[in-house]
């Protein structure tokens, strides 16, 4: 993680500087409320802001200068220590900097759309206000930096997220097997249980609370939940892990085998084989540049065509398993999606491609939504997928 940091503020960081017009970008923690950006700054061995930490980036002839105003020698070499506590506090320092560099524009992290950029606290604010006064018109949002730092991965993160997400993928298979699930006696919180304590072992977290849940013939509920788990029943995982500052997320289906059979009905395989047409539209059309609203707007023109049923409800992972970035769709907004749907998608940008299909089953007499999300890369123009895709049910 040490050196995925150091890369990320020697290449990806100055990138972004330079692209969004940011002279100085200055974030500031404090113990116990820290700013959500400080966690993806921070080197290993500083896992907090102990009272105050201020850090200051400046761009100085197109060379990126990294401060920090602390006495902590844990956080170099990623940063220089730049206050002398004998002659200054650590606010005086920061105007002191603020003077000598004279910056354009001051990006402060403050964000009316995404919580993970909005870390600055009012009170702070005020105090910057009162301390520079001559240089609040200078302030401007941090936001459009922010949301390509969380989002954009570097390509030493690119080649380790396969790993990741094998792993997460790893303990999905397991749980939806025979080795947890005991068909007339194991239920859908048993499940979710195993998992927690899984990932607990591993000394790992998840990157949400684990959701299991059952379809059901001749049920009124889509998901059912609390339930023992039966033959005939499909049984869907949804669950994610944090490894190495970057989370997962997935969505994975099983069926379980009633006597006699030796794999699913036909109207089910039927079903799944149409969710995956669908999947391959979504990927065709994700790209960098395109805006997400667009990409719904595309899949969803071609699924009418090929009188495909289902929704889209796509979005970036990254350190946070919802990241700030381009949204293509929402589980309760099947339509373009104001602001975050209007981001442009950005290369080197991991995705949960999320979504259901909907078809009729005529074993079951009704209609079954296929639910799946699965963890790809928008690298080089186009998507990748970063796990071995599911092609089928697993089968209890």
């Amino acid at each position: 993680m040490n050196r995925w940091l150091f890369h990320r503020l020697n290449t990806l960081l100055p990138t972004l500087m330079k692209k969004h017009g940011v002279g100085m970008w200055v974030t500031i923690g404090r113990e116990y409320h820290e700013d959500p950006s400080l966690a993806t700054l921070y080197p290993s061995a500083v896992d907090s802001s102990r009272r105050l930490t201020i850090l200051v980036f400046t761009m100085e002839s197109g060379i990126l200068k990294r401060s920090v105003i602390h006495t902590n020698p844990d956080f170099e070499p990623f940063y220089e220590r730049v206050w002398n506590p004998a002659t200054e506090d650590q606010w005086e320092c920061l105007v002191r900097l603020i003077k000598e560099k004279d910056p354009k524009t001051i990006a402060l992290n403050t964000s009316n759309v995404f919580a993970s950029c909005d870390g600055l606290t009012h009170s702070i604010f005020s105090k910057l206000t009162e301390l520079v006064p001559r240089y609040t018109d200078r302030f401007i949002s941090a936001e459009p930096l922010l949301v390509e730092w969380f989002s954009v991965r570097t390509r030493k993160e690119l080649t380790a997220y396969p790993f990741i997400a094998e792993a997460a993928r790893e303990i999905a298979a397991t749980a939806l097997s025979r080795n947890v699930i005991h068909p007339g006696i194991t239920t859908t919180e048993d499940v979710v249980e195993w998992i927690r304590q899984k990932v607990l072992d591993l000394g790992l977290k998840t990157s949400f609370y684990p959701t299991v849940d059952l379809q059901r013939k001749g049920a009124a509920m889509d998901r059912i939940e609390g339930e023992i788990i039966r033959p005939g029943d499909i049984v869907h995982l949804d669950f994610g892990i944090e490894y190495l500052g970057i989370a997962t997320d997935t969505q994975q289906l099983a069926y379980v085998l009633s006597p006699g059979e030796e794999k699913p009905p036909q109207g089910l395989i039927s079903a799944f084989n149409k969710a995956l047409r669908m999947e391959d539209i979504i990927m065709d059309e994700l790209k960098p540049g395109v805006s997400g609203n667009d990409v719904f707007l595309r899949s969803t023109a071609r699924m009418a065509e090929e009188e495909l049923k289902g929704m889209i409800y796509t979005h970036p992972v990254g350190v946070h398993c919802h990241e700030a970035g381009a949204l293509i769709g929402l589980y309760d907004l099947q339509g373009p999606v104001p602001i975050k749907g209007e981001l442009p998608v950005t290369d080197q940008t991991l995705y949960a491609l999320e979504f259901n299909c909907r078809d009729y089953i005529p074993e079951w007499g009704q209609e079954v939504p296929i639910y799946l999300e699965e963890p790809v890369a928008v690298i080089g123009g186009k998507a990748e997928y970063m796990a071995k895709r599911q092609t089928g049910f697993y089968l209890i």
